[in-house]
């Protein structure tokens, strides 16, 4: 039984082709010269009998070029080119033997058949196959030679050509051996090339920074939706622009490092977005295939990161003490009105007792939201549907704060069925907080505080704009109004908007204050994900 070769790849399914199409014209043309010159074989010794060889070889040749074209072969490869040289080598015999000596020039067009049995068997068993032609022509020479038929020379002859099929199938088995090694590492290197293509379009897309590619002209040729929505994009065919059309800032940021590659890189801000972007260049190829690939890092979500990094050992230190805080801090206050009950106690003690239960119930205020910062890693998002859900919050803050009817106005600009996928506490709590901040700062009229919804970019995103008559945010106070502990008010714990975006962020939604519009106050815009379930 055969040797099994290697697996056939491209380049020996070519050869296959290659040598079925040489076996196919060969045996062609022998019948050919059978049928059409008989006057020039009157040297054959049975004419019949080649005319039939060659029939013979030239439906065998067809049969074998048909399985050679096959994409999956009906036999192993082994057993096919065994087929085939046991094929080539009976009918070349019976040619041979039918024409004599002034034949034997065509055992020489072999020589290409076993080139390619060399290239595509392994280098055990190739040999064999020029064992069998070998042995059958040195067959017919001794069946001549008894019967007194053998031309001087002729064993000579056979000899040489047998020898030449063994050279040739040695140095075929081995440039075959190496050329089907150099594949089988191509095409792995092509697998890996494939792969980390495709693992650099992952990593590229999941990058938090934004990324862009541009060609020497400047022109964007690729991108991840993060540069989208850094630079405020909402079009899918934005590749093929020019940078100058995407951001002029960037652009600009673009040309100055052309020229300088060593200048340092000032952020920019894109409008509405209050966070600063700080762009990185690197040069990629070289030559007209060069260009540039640009990093868009948010200054603002680096500047949250640390700030988180920072209170989370605060958020652990105030979670494992706020059992020791609470039990003398209730202590304290039960004391203060135990005494503010007690008639002996003069008008000026009585002011002191209510400036001690006064700041008792701000620290109690304190450690209770700082304790809330926990519940981030404790979300239980569902199907809300958003119309119902906003009414509902602003029926319990209108009753809660007694504010006049419609000092708070919902304009809902998406269908009345839209569902979020959202906790329902970390939803109420975001909105108390926002609707009772506006309203604490707006003029207190009917429509001072206007709650806008809308479909937002990409599409799978539904926006809440919440926005106040008030005096608005002064632009000294903007970049720390989400800060923790930061506030304008004396009352205030500074971490009720903190707080708002860290709930917001868990639900992989955004909270952001925008730009400061003249006719308007504060304006808040709430990012939150659609859901593809029905609301409960």
């Amino acid at each position: 039984m055969p040797t099994p070769s290697v697996p056939l790849g491209i380049t020996g399914r070519r050869v296959l082709w290659i040598v079925s199409f040489y076996r196919c014209g060969y045996a062609l043309a022998l019948l050919g010269a059978a049928l059409i010159q008989t006057s020039r074989l009157a040297s054959v010794a049975m004419p019949d009998l080649f005319l039939a060889g060659a029939a013979i070889y030239f439906v065998v040749a067809l049969g074998l070029m048909v399985i050679a074209q096959m994409e999956r072969e009906p036999v192993p490869l082994p057993w096919f080119l065994l087929l085939s040289i046991a094929g080539d080598t009976v009918s070349l015999t019976v040619l041979i033997a039918a024409g004599g000596h002034a034949l034997l020039p065509l055992a020489i067009f072999l020589f290409p058949q076993l080139a390619a049995h060399g290239w595509l068997l392994d280098r055990r068993i190739a040999p064999v196959h020029a064992a069998l032609p070998t042995l059958s022509f040195l067959g017919v020479d001794l069946f001549m030679y008894f019967n007194h038929r053998v031309v001087e020379g002729q064993l000579v002859e056979t000899t040489l050509i047998s020898v030449g099929y063994f050279a040739v199938v040695f140095i075929a088995a081995t440039v075959g051996r190496y050329t089907q090694a150099s594949e089988r590492l191509m095409q792995q290197r092509n697998i890996d090339i494939a792969n980390l293509e495709q693992i650099n379009r992952v990593v590229i897309r999941d990058m938090k920074d934004g990324v862009l590619v541009l060609d020497l002209k400047g022109i964007v040729r690729g991108y991840n939706m993060q540069a989208l929505s850094l630079l405020n994009i909402a079009d899918y065919a934005a590749a093929g622009q020019r940078l100058a059309q995407w951001s002029a800032p960037l652009y600009d940021a673009w040309e100055l490092w052309q020229r300088d590659p060593e200048a340092p890189q000032l952020p920019f801000a894109v409008e509405p977005a209050t966070s600063a972007l700080l762009p990185r260049f690197v040069r990629i190829g070289s030559g007209v295939s060069g260009g540039t690939l640009v990093y868009l890092e948010d200054l603002g979500r680096a500047r949250i990161e640390a700030q988180n990094v920072k209170l989370a050992a605060l958020g652990r230190l105030t979670a494992s003490i706020a059992h020791e805080v609470r039990n003398p801090l209730s202590a304290i206050q039960q004391a203060a009105q135990l005494l503010e009950e007690d008639e002996m106690v003069p008008p000026e003690g009585l002011r002191l007792l209510n400036m001690i239960r006064n700041n008792g119930e701000r620290i109690d205020r304190i450690v209770t939201e700082v304790l809330q910062l926990n519940r981030r890693d404790r979300r239980h998002p569902e199907a809300l549907r958003l119309k119902d859900t906003l009414q509902h919050l602003i029926d319990e803050i209108s009753a809660g704060e007694q504010t006049p009817a419609g000092a708070i106005a919902l304009d809902f600009a998406v269908p009345n069925n839209l569902s979020i996928d959202f906790d329902r506490g970390h939803f109420d709590q975001i909105l108390w907080n926002l609707l009772r901040n506006a309203w604490q700062f707006c003029r207190k009229k009917p429509g001072s505080i206007r709650v806008f919804v809308a479909s937002d970019f990409p599409q799978d995103r539904v926006r809440i704009d919440i926005i106040d008559d008030g005096p608005g945010i002064a632009p000294e106070q903007r970049e720390r109004i989400f800060e923790p502990f930061f506030t304008t008010r004396t009352s205030g714990t500074g971490l009720g908007l903190y707080i708002a975006r860290e709930l917001a962020t868990a639900n992989q939604a955004t909270l952001e204050l925008l730009p400061y519009v003249e006719e308007h106050g504060a304006h808040f815009r709430l990012r939150l994900p659609r859901s593809s379930q029905m609301p409960t």
